[in-house]
C-alpha cells in the first residue's frame, strides 16, 4: 500500500509553490524598474504619414524606400519593410527625437517596432517565469512522491 500525503501537507506545498511563484513574479516585474533597462527606455516615437517611392525586392536587408513628412519637411528614410508598391500610403514610426544626420534613417511600420508596451513585455516574462518555477517544482514534487512511493514498495 502506498503512503499518500496529508491534505495538510499538500496545503503547505501548494502554499510554498505560490509563494515561490509570486516571488518570481516580483523580481521578473520589478527588476527592470531597478536595473533602469526597461523598455520605456525605448527612444518615444511618434507616426507620420510615408509614402513608398522606392520599392526593392524581397531579399537579404532589403529596405524600401520611402518619403515622410515631419514637421510639414519632406525627407527621405529607409522602410524596415521591403516587397510594397510605389506610391503606398503608410503610417510609420520616426524617433520623437530625429538625429542630426537623416540620410541612414531607417523606420517601422506602427505596430511593428520595438516601441510596444513596456507593460505587455514584462506582463508576458511575469507569466513566462511563474509557469516556468511552478512547472519545476511540480516535477520535483512527482520526482520525489515518485521516489517514495518505489522505496516504500520494496521488500525488506
Amino acid at each position: 500500500m502506498v503512503a499518500r500525503p496529508a491534505p495538510v501537507r499538500w496545503g503547505l506545498i501548494l502554499l510554498v509553490v505560490g509563494l515561490v511563484g509570486l516571488g518570481a513574479a516580483l523580481v521578473v516585474w520589478g527588476l527592470p524598474l531597478v536595473t533602469g533597462s526597461s523598455s520605456g527606455d525605448l527612444a518615444p516615437t511618434r507616426r507620420v504619414p510615408a509614402t513608398v517611392v522606392a520599392p526593392v525586392a524581397c531579399g537579404s536587408d532589403a529596405r524600401d524606400g520611402i518619403e515622410i513628412r515631419v514637421d510639414g519637411l519632406p525627407m527621405r528614410a529607409k522602410l524596415d519593410a521591403c516587397g510594397s508598391r510605389e506610391g503606398e500610403q503608410l503610417q510609420v514610426e520616426v524617433p520623437q527625437k530625429l538625429p542630426a544626420v537623416t540620410e541612414n534613417l531607417v523606420v517601422q511600420v506602427v505596430g511593428t517596432g520595438q516601441a510596444g508596451s513596456g507593460l505587455g513585455q514584462r506582463l508576458r516574462a511575469v507569466l513566462c517565469t511563474v509557469a516556468g518555477v511552478a512547472g519545476a517544482i511540480y516535477a520535483l514534487l512527482l520526482a520525489g512522491y515518485g521516489r517514495r512511493r518505489t522505496a516504500t514498495e520494496q521488500p525488506a
